[in-house]
């Protein structure tokens, strides 16, 4: 028996709890991972005796699937939320490594050089 996956919709009336099957997880797994919605079918459901056509049907009506379209789109949030996060973090990193050229750095052309570069970052001379 498979897993389902609990997951949160939102309608005009409020909150909706859905259930996802282990083969719906499967397939909108896939889709995350950057497989198009044939290839994530054919890797989540038994396509035997299934022509390319239909198989392309199939993807195409579970892609529309409410229950889908809210865990893929709950798992798109996620993984646009984690980016972000990652995104600052390098960002940060390199803010932290400019200052230490500031402060560390006796070369007054490569200070200056990186005191440019945290403005820039900063938008002070826009």
């Amino acid at each position: 028996m498979g897993v389902s996956i609990i997951v949160r919709a939102y309608d005009f009336k409020g909150t909706k709890y859905l259930r996802v099957t282990s083969n719906q997880t499967k397939f909108i797994d896939s889709i995350v991972e950057g497989s198009c919605q044939s290839d994530a079918y054919r890797l989540a459901y038994d396509k035997t005796n299934m022509s390319s056509k239909t198989i392309w049907e199939a993807a195409s009506r579970l892609s529309k699937n409410p229950k889908v379209v809210a865990r893929l789109d709950q798992l798109t949030a996620e993984k646009e939320q984690n980016n972000r996060m990652f995104a600052l973090s390098y960002e940060d990193r390199i803010i932290n490594k400019l200052w230490e050229i500031v402060d560390q750095s006796k070369n007054n052309q490569i200070r200056l050089k990186a005191l440019k570069l945290l403005g820039d970052t900063c938008g002070l001379f826009r």
